[in-house]
């Protein structure tokens, strides 16, 4: 008898976008009747400043919804912003988005922990967080550092290894350097 293809044989869409338009808040149209579909592979929007590149990002993530269409996204949307602001006091643990999970580890290696500690360990954080940092290049970042203490290229790479610790299905970067 034969067997049809596993699901994960054939590329899926993981956005589409079917005949959207989006609009400034003063009617201005960035573009309309748009639809598109994007997939596992690497994509890249260019246009000129102003053509609604952020916008059709944010359309997708979810964070804004059209004047007119429809969005679909299949999975989960993790989002590199353009810019950034770090508080004065952010560390990089905190920056990647791991503080909590590193301190109960802490905490349990200490002796210290509790059962919910216990529970919610992820024992192979650390490693995950030194191969992130190193493919950002990054190696070796101390997790106490001060965030705004990175240039701002390296706060965006910092930024881009907590996607990938993160590990969404779909990662949209909005003007990457």
């Amino acid at each position: 008898m034969p067997t049809s293809p596993s699901p994960s044989a054939f590329p899926c869409a993981l956005a589409t976008l079917d005949k959207v338009a989006a609009r400034t808040p003063d009617g201005v149209t960035l573009f309309d009747n748009l639809s598109l579909t994007f997939g596992p592979e690497r994509t890249g929007v260019v246009g000129r400043n102003g053509a609604g590149k952020s916008t059709l990002l944010r359309l997708i993530a979810g964070d804004l919804s059209p004047n007119e269409g429809t969005v679909t996204c299949l999975g989960s949307v993790g989002v590199l912003d353009q810019r950034s602001d770090p508080s004065p006091v952010e560390t990089a643990a905190q920056t990647l988005g791991v503080a909590p999970a590193l301190a109960a580890i802490d905490r349990l290696l200490a002796g210290a922990g509790d059962a919910e500690d216990l529970a919610d360990a992820d024992w192979t954080l650390e490693p995950r967080i030194d191969s992130a940092l190193a493919e950002v290049g990054l190696a070796g970042l101390p997790m106490d550092r001060p965030t705004r203490s990175l240039s701002g290229g390296e706060q965006t790479r910092l930024r881009l290894a907590g996607l990938i610790l993160a590990a969404p299905d779909l990662i949209l970067l909005d003007e990457p350097t």
